[in-house]
């Protein structure tokens, strides 16, 4: 009786073992399956974002270059015209006219001095050698002179090294967010402030216009734009705004590593 009993007991252990290994053994694949899928989609993200990156590569570097010829030629063609008629306009000899003639003189000095900050903010080399902060100083002095905005400006003394690119896409990031406030806030008053903390540079750009709800408004070109650029110099941006309230944009680099 008791062989029957094990002899009925043994098969159906035998087959629930080999169920239970057929599980395991299903189970170890499907993880195999889902390592191998997940790693797929990392791989294949990560190359879009490298594809969108040098993508963006390029498009700056066409960019800087048209900004470049288009800074020569400001210089070496504008530049030149303007003073030779600030020569000759200084030469002439008309009493009478002389109020007329320091006037037109004040406004083709300021002519060029602007021409000259023009081009020094759209020349790639002179943001490397002199640092991409003194041409957001320069931009926001240009925005105070024209009455219409009150600029407050803030800049560490120790602002961390950048390399030789970041600097320009910086600068670029910050062009940028200036000039959508000037086009869309409605503000009257922008603020700009660094401070190096924790290993980070942290930038704060922010107006008293109009705002929006940053929650709704989509992700669109010019967002994703900035998003890009930030990535490629190991920054994250934050746009921080609600309707009527005026928005607060920050922008955090890494400066641990200089790149």
């Amino acid at each position: 009786m008791q062989k029957e009993k094990l002899d009925f007991v043994l098969p159906i252990l035998f087959s629930s073992l080999f169920i239970l290994l057929l599980m395991v053994a299903v189970f170890m694949l499907f993880r195999i399956y889902l390592k191998r899928k997940n790693k797929l989609l990392l791989e294949k993200e990560r190359m879009n974002i490298q594809f969108e990156q040098a993508l963006l590569q390029s498009k700056l570097e066409i960019q800087e270059q048209t900004f470049h010829h288009i800074s020569q030629e400001l210089h070496d063609n504008i530049g030149q015209v303007l003073s030779l008629v600030s020569i000759n306009l200084n030469t002439l000899k008309a009493p009478d006219d002389a109020i007329k003639i320091a006037m037109m003189d004040d406004i083709l000095t300021k002519a060029l001095v602007d021409l000259r900050n023009l081009s020094h903010s759209l020349d790639a080399d002179h943001i490397r050698i002199n640092g991409w902060h003194l041409p957001v100083i320069k931009l926001l002095q240009q925005l105070q002179h024209t009455g219409k905005y009150t600029t407050h400006c803030k800049i560490s003394d120790d602002l961390p090294p950048l390399g030789n690119d970041k600097p320009i896409i910086l600068f670029r990031m910050i062009q940028e967010v200036i000039n959508n406030i000037t086009k869309h806030a409605a503000a009257d008053t922008i603020s700009f402030e660094t401070e190096k903390q924790n290993g980070q540079l942290l930038i704060w750009i922010q107006d008293n216009g109009k705002g929006f709800d940053s929650k709704s408004v989509s992700n669109g070109a010019g967002l994703r734009n900035l998003e890009n650029r930030a990535k490629m110099i190991n920054a994250t941006i934050a746009i921080d705004s609600e309707p009527g309230k005026g928005t607060l944009v920050t922008i955090a680099i890494k400066t641990d590593k200089v790149g």
